[in-house]
């Protein structure tokens, strides 16, 4: 029996996640489950899944038999004293922060499908990502054919993008899209935020950079394509022209399938590709020009220092205003960019470092917004 830890069981890649402990009943028990806040949706997984441990990042929460519940972020350090097979984190955004550091100076097994941890929490912790084992369906690709094999061989690891809803939009047209429009992604069905940041591409730039720390592997040797039809996620090209590619139908359940029972795979579903029914496949050169938050993510992690934990966090603050309707789907642009310029390059030393950092970007990211707006 696995026992799994899972932080954000609420939203999109946990209720996944959830749907996979559903068809593995006899191999997968919830030990924990977490969430931002009590909400009907938790309250159900609960009585569901009767786990051991719950932790709200907010908000009360009923007891109920046999469940100790966790309240707020200073409760987390209980993460340590848990022995669990593998902790999964599908929190949203810089709130998957703590619990990684938490999970990772502990040396648990974690699964993860929070980017945003992974590249603020770098420069710290990158000597022990070596417990992680990505969710994200690109890393995962990248994942799955390395497999932890040495890098000599490796030419260069290829992410792709499905270019998101506006891949094919004018420039000038993205002045006024709307928030459904944006978040009307063509292949995928994910959580707000990262719909948003597919459809800007800095969510293919924060992949660069998580790829550069999961893989230890140097910037130079991370392109990315455009691929429309999001059939292949990941491939890497070996020194010899070899090219091996991880191929799938979109399915999110499939790499987190793969980080639950690795090395083994688990049948899923009868979603299987058929080559004859694929009429073509697609690769495009990412165009700078309209989507110039890839080609700003990339510089900011090869500046690495304080610049990678900036771009979060600007893209964060801009991103939830966009969804809140108080900007428009171009100022994202604008603010991201101009809260990078005027940021002095330091070295975060320290996790109290890092959370300092994060909560002044977040304070100056808003002063920059305020100049901006829809209405």
């Amino acid at each position: 029996m696995i026992e799994i830890g899972l932080l954000g069981s609420t939203g999109s890649v946990g209720t996944q996640v959830l749907d996979i402990v559903r068809k593995n009943k006899d191999k997968i028990k919830v030990k924990l489950l977490g969430a931002s806040k009590p909400s009907e949706k938790l309250l159900s997984q609960i009585k569901e899944f009767n786990p051991r441990y719950v932790y709200i990042e907010s908000g009360e929460l009923l007891n109920f038999k046999n469940t100790k519940v966790f309240v707020g972020e200073n409760s987390l350090d209980f993460l340590r004293d848990l022995d669990l097979d593998l902790f999964i984190i599908a929190i949203a955004g810089v709130k998957g922060i703590k619990p990684t550091y938490i999970l990772l100076e502990s040396n648990k097994k974690v699964a993860t499908a929070n980017k945003e941890a992974i590249i603020c929490l770098g420069e710290l912790e990158k000597d022990k990502y070596k417990n992680i084992i990505p969710i994200d369906s690109e890393h995962s690709a990248i994942f799955q054919i390395i497999d932890r094999k040495p890098l000599d061989d490796v030419r260069r690891i290829i992410l792709t993008a499905s270019g998101g809803p506006f891949l094919n939009l004018p420039l000038k047209e993205l002045e006024n899209v709307t928030i459904d429009q944006t978040l009307n992604h063509p292949r995928w069905s994910m959580g707000k935020k990262i719909s948003v940041d597919s459809a800007t591409l800095i969510n293919k730039g924060f992949e660069v950079i998580e790829a550069h720390y999961l893989f230890n592997i140097p910037y130079e040797k991370i392109d990315v394509v455009i691929h429309p039809e999001s059939i292949i996620h990941g491939m890497v090209e070996y020194i010899d022209g070899t090219v091996i590619a991880n191929m799938s139908n979109p399915d999110m359940r499939i790499p987190i399938s793969y980080a639950i029972f690795y090395p083994e795979r688990k049948y899923i579903n009868n979603n299987y590709l058929d080559f004859t029914k694929l009429k073509s496949l697609n690769f495009l050169t990412p165009d700078y020009k309209k989507f110039p938050l890839l080609k700003v993510a990339i510089e900011c992690g090869k500046k690495a220092g304080v610049y990678p934990t900036a771009l979060t966090m600007a893209d964060e603050v801009a991103v939830n205003l966009y969804l809140q309707g108080k900007i428009k789907f171009l100022d994202i642009y604008k603010i991201v960019i101009e809260v990078i310029e005027s940021v002095k390059n330091d070295k975060i030393n320290s996790i109290q470092d890092l959370l300092e950092f994060i909560k002044y970007v977040e304070k100056y990211s808003l002063l920059i917004a305020e100049k901006y707006g829809s209405s």
